[in-house]
């Protein structure tokens, strides 16, 4: 029975992170014809975050408003791997590909859809296991130590805040390493 709850939880996070997805998809390109650059506020959602913001969510009854928490997550989580997967590239291919007589667009439609599979099936996979996870987990622990899931989820949302806070310090001192300017 456990399995089967845990591969209902998991479809039912692919839904939401599919369609989070096209989404994000449309996100970047309405970004991308207007800023080059997306910003830090865009760019927020790392896995500790979102197990931090998961674990939160877990403790509202109510499905619907914990649905659309989780929706949003899903999106923020999204657009971050597909803007992180195009300005990594960015500098390097988008000159060429200009150069080519390509537009923008071109250029987008091809390097997100076509190299950019992988990415969006890994941030799927990922936000589905890492939510599913954790929904599973914390609805068994309430329910085989009901006194205790409190405590548990203070130290744990603690571990995933701190992890968070330093993957946030790792990426602005890579990305000041990377650009001189």
């Amino acid at each position: 029975m456990f399995a089967l709850e845990f591969f209902q939880k998991f479809l039912y996070m692919m839904i939401i992170a599919t369609v989070a997805t096209s989404l994000a998809g449309a996100t970047v390109f309405s970004f991308y014809r207007v800023s080059r650059k997306p910003n830090f506020s865009l760019r927020i959602m790392n896995i500790p975050l979102l197990a931090l913001l998961t674990i939160l969510v877990s403790f509202l009854s109510e499905s619907k408003i914990a649905s659309a928490f989780l929706f949003f997550f899903a999106y923020l989580h999204i657009l971050r791997g597909l803007l992180g997967h195009l300005s990594k590239f960015d500098d390097t291919f988008r000159a060429f590909f200009l150069s080519m007589g390509y537009t923008r667009q071109d250029y987008l439609l091809n390097f997100l859809f076509k190299y950019g599979k992988w990415k969006i099936i890994d941030s799927i996979l990922a936000y589905s296991v890492v939510t599913t996870s954790i929904i599973v987990g914390f609805s068994e622990l309430k329910r085989f130590v009901p006194d205790q899931i409190i405590p548990i989820s203070i130290i744990l949302s603690v571990l995933f805040l701190i992890m968070c806070i330093l993957n946030w310090i790792v990426e602005s001192v890579r990305n000041k390493l990377s650009n001189p300017d």
